[in-house]
């Protein structure tokens, strides 16, 4: 059982992070044009609108009468303090919103882009590849897929109140407090369907309405740092539904490369033009440029591959991955819920994904259990790429899954 006094400060630091919803105040809402006026007139830079902010000085104050040691379970104070801190850096960034000091807040945020994921990243965009452009589907039509997937989740999870809406202001597509928003524009290709449901409403929708059925509050909205666990897991949940492709994998080594290019200090139309001599499409390129320098830069499209490959160990190590889906933790804190469920202070998750049901993802688990390395896919690979991850990555080969809407706008 959680004491009052723990329940009490879990619940106001959630209730203050529902009220700091970062994605959407750091994406920018005008993308389509934005991209047009810089492809069509040249611009150095485009010209980016947010929505408003929230009332950032009412959010600090309310954080400040928040004491996240004064409960009484030492394992929770722990991760009420370590949500504390990230509370504050979200905020800090939020006030510096298109302003170097961006830059530095989401760093605190998501961790730096350091040489080793660099190279790899590198590695995988220069590999040789041809680009297929298959049929797709629009947004509205991935919208009746999605909707249909969360039903049959719903049926499974009474907590389970997370939406699919379409937006107008949204670009690509993203779960935001438990809601799949869905740009209104994004085109998916039909080979992306069902990885793309698996990660986003089996993965982050899933894990939200997990955390929901939780007595800790936290679980729901996000403990401290746990953006790479969460992504890595929807990376899983598409390669164990046979997701993981070339493509894929390029749009995440390219977002690894933005990402360090803006903490470099590099322009964006450095960047893009870099993209686009990598073999990215102008609309691919400006996305994944966009992403790593909205609203003064955010770093956190790193934690995609730099996730992946920590997953990787895990799942090497033979470890339970069943345990990961109680809510949306970091790997940090996954041991400290162990405890927390083995004391009955917290309960197993509701529901688990469908895809770890399904008998090609059992082989693909035991694949990974047996170190063969979740990078590692069935198709044709380059012998100098497998030697590369080998001494790089410490993983047999490399392959990720392309971007879903094909121009690098998903999450």
């Amino acid at each position: 059982m959680i004491s009052p006094a723990d329940r009490a400060i879990d619940r106001a630091l959630a209730d203050l992070c529902r009220r700091l919803p970062l994605l959407l105040a750091v994406t920018p809402t005008n993308v389509e044009r934005a991209r047009s006026e810089f492809l069509s007139a040249g611009r150095e830079e485009p010209q980016f609108e947010y929505r408003p902010l929230p009332d950032l000085d009412a959010a600090s104050r309310t954080l400040d009468q928040i004491r996240p040691t004064d409960g009484v379970d030492p394992v929770l104070s722990h991760l009420f303090l370590a949500k504390h801190r990230e509370l504050r850096t979200r905020i800090a960034l939020l006030r510096a919103r298109n302003s170097p000091a961006s830059l530095a807040a989401s760093l605190e945020l998501f961790g730096h882009v350091d040489d080793t994921l660099v190279a790899t990243a590198t590695a995988l965009l220069e590999e040789p590849y041809l680009r297929d452009v298959g049929p797709t589907i629009t947004a509205l039509q991935f919208a009746h897929h999605a909707r249909r997937e969360v039903e049959r989740y719903r049926r499974a999870c009474t907590t389970w109140e997370g939406r699919v809406l379409l937006r107008e202001d949204v670009a690509g597509v993203l779960v935001e407090q438990g809601d799949l928003l869905i740009g209104a524009g994004t085109v998916i290709a039909t080979s992306r369907i069902q990885p793309l449901l698996h990660h986003e409403v089996g993965t982050h929708m899933l894990t939200h309405a997990n955390g929901t059925a939780q007595p800790l509050r936290l679980l729901s909205v996000g403990l401290a740092g746990y953006d790479e666990l969460q992504e890595a897991l929807g990376v899983l949940a598409e390669y164990l539904s046979g997701g993981l492709n070339q493509s894929r994998m390029r749009v995440m080594a390219a977002r690894v490369i933005a990402a360090r290019r803006r903490i470099d200090g590099l322009s964006f139309r450095n960047t893009f033009d870099d993209l686009v001599a990598h073999g990215l499409s102008w609309g691919a390129a400006f996305a994944t440029t966009m992403r790593a320098y909205r609203a003064g830069g955010v770093t956190k499209d790193a934690v995609y591959l730099r996730g992946l490959l920590r997953l990787a160990d895990v799942l090497a190590a033979g470890e339970d991955i069943a345990p990961l889906y109680v809510g949306k933790l970091s790997f940090e804190a996954a041991p400290l819920l162990e405890d927390l469920t083995g004391r009955g202070v917290l309960v197993p998750p509701p529901v688990l994904p469908r895809i770890l049901v399904a008998d090609t993802a059992h082989r693909r688990l035991e694949d990974l259990r047996n170190g063969v390395g979740i990078l590692t896919t069935k198709e044709p690979r380059h012998d100098a790429t497998a030697r590369l991850c080998r001494q790089r990555c410490r993983h047999r080969a490399c392959g990720l899954h392309d971007d879903p809407a094909g121009d690098g706008g998903c999450q």
